[in-house]
């Protein structure tokens, strides 16, 4: 069905918010921003598996609503786009991560959230009414990937459901985010569908 499919696509392309680039073989990163999402100017990341992108911190920023945003830059193949991420106390809203839904700002991490306790987002995506439920299933965790461990992670996972003909109709597909403090998006895993590593990266 082609609403499941691009409810399905829009998932994925939340990992491509978050990348990679080239770090030592030392997970720890060297910054002074310890939070979920560094911005500084010339930070990179690089993910592979079944979507490989890479991700750059800008230094630039972007008003929307009043706010000031962060911009990076996403490379994926021959294509190049721009998005943009606002931090406030712990909770961490994207605007563009992906074209086909337009400027729709999505906070997709709320840190400080209780385990289990899910938050909501409803919008209006491509005609279809589209609601996101986002769930922390456990903090401080210690996950590796790609041979590099993790402290102070945070797994967020979500579920997307559509409105059709009065019908709220669960997609069937559940995306799990890995977060580690001071470096960013670790893991996008969405089981069948995508696998998504970071594979380097380079904190300024």
């Amino acid at each position: 069905m082609n609403k499941l499919r691009f409810v399905m696509m829009w998932c994925l392309m939340l990992g491509i918010l978050v990348s990679c680039g080239d770090k030592d073989d030392d997970a720890s990163p060297a910054t002074t921003e310890l939070d979920y999402f560094p911005t500084t100017k010339g930070s990179t990341w690089n993910y592979g598996g079944t979507n490989p992108y890479s991700l750059t911190a800008t230094g630039n920023t972007k008003v929307i609503e009043g706010k000031t945003y962060s911009e990076f830059e996403t490379k994926q193949g021959s294509e190049t786009r721009k998005s943009y991420l606002l931090k406030e106390k712990g909770v961490y809203t994207g605007v563009g991560m992906d074209p086909t839904i337009g400027n729709i700002a999505l906070t997709f991490l709320k840190e400080e959230t209780p385990e289990g306790k899910p938050w909501y987002q409803t919008n209006v995506m491509n005609g279809i009414d589209t609601k996101m439920t986002f769930t922390i299933i456990a903090k401080n965790m210690t996950k590796t990937v790609e041979g590099k461990t993790y402290k102070e992670v945070i797994h967020v996972q979500t579920k997307t459901s559509i409105t059709f003909m009065e019908m709220e109709i669960d997609s069937g597909i559940e995306m799990n985010y890995f977060w580690a403090k001071g470096v960013g998006l670790i893991m996008t895993d969405a089981g069948q569908y995508a696998n998504i590593p970071l594979m380097t990266y380079s904190i300024k």
